[in-house]
């Protein structure tokens, strides 16, 4: 069975368009997103009917849950109270963007999804298994990857929210981050992920890096009033909390030098 997952759309449309045809090339049997649509970008109201017109399996994000409830924060914590409170007023935005139909369908979003296949048991969920808004810990004690697997009846953990890719194998089994499709994992370009599962060949997952246009993002943002450290973020590759997704010196000199 091949899996595609997407994470952290966050509004930009022209992310999610070039993410889709990257995995279409890869014929999946099924697509699974896993939530946090809007956000940060400009165009939240398309990237939840694009998910619903393709017939995406999707679990609720964070930040969708927070739009969908016309909340004035999404939980997240931030580099600094300045991010913070831009972040507010891109919320309030995205609650106002969204039409009624697809705020609903947020609302009504599950808080995890399960495969069963080829003697594989995945769990697919937002942040972490019964905390929509938690977060994966990188340096973790191996003690804790196992008893996260074994708590939640998985082999297979697939998780999102922080926006970095990620691969953490265990005697039993995997933890996995797909990177985000909007959210700056990559620098102007998406991430998502490909999980293959057969009982002859065995496990293997592989990441997508799906350039999209940048220019058309950056026009969107202006036009709809976009804080324009959000916009920068992604084309350089940083979250839009503001951690540094990127290792390269040279995105972040480009940061400062702007």
């Amino acid at each position: 069975m091949r899996i595609a997952v997407l994470a952290d759309i966050h509004g930009n449309i022209e992310a999610l368009e070039s993410a889709w045809r990257s995995i279409t090339l890869e014929s999946p049997d099924i697509t699974v997103c896993l939530g946090d649509l809007v956000h940060f970008g400009p165009d939240p109201d398309e990237c939840v009917s694009f998910i619903r017109e393709h017939s995406v399996d999707c679990v609720q994000g964070n930040c969708d849950r927070a739009a969908a409830r016309g909340r004035r924060t999404t939980g997240d914590e931030f580099v600094n109270s300045h991010w913070e409170r831009l972040a507010e007023g891109v919320l309030a935005w995205t609650v106002e963007k969204l039409s009624r139909t697809n705020s609903s369908w947020l609302r009504g979003l599950p808080g995890e999804f399960r495969i069963e296949a080829d003697g594989a048991k995945m769990l697919l969920t937002h942040g972490l298994p019964g905390n929509v808004a938690g977060s994966l810990p990188e340096n973790a004690a191996d003690e804790v990857f196992d008893l996260m697997l074994s708590r939640n009846a998985c082999n297979i953990l697939v998780v999102g929210h922080t926006h970095r890719q990620s691969l953490v194998c265990r005697p039993g089994g995997r933890i996995l981050n797909p990177g985000s499709v909007g959210g700056g994992t990559l620098p102007s370009a998406a991430s998502a992920m490909i999980i293959e599962i057969s009982r002859q060949r065995g496990f293997s997952a592989y990441w997508l890096r799906a350039p999209f246009d940048f220019d058309s993002y950056r026009k969107s943002s202006r036009k709809a009033g976009i804080p324009e450290v959000f916009t920068r973020a992604v084309e350089l590759g940083r979250d839009p909390r503001g951690a540094w997704h990127t290792t390269d010196i040279r995105w972040r000199q480009r940061w400062a030098e702007q």
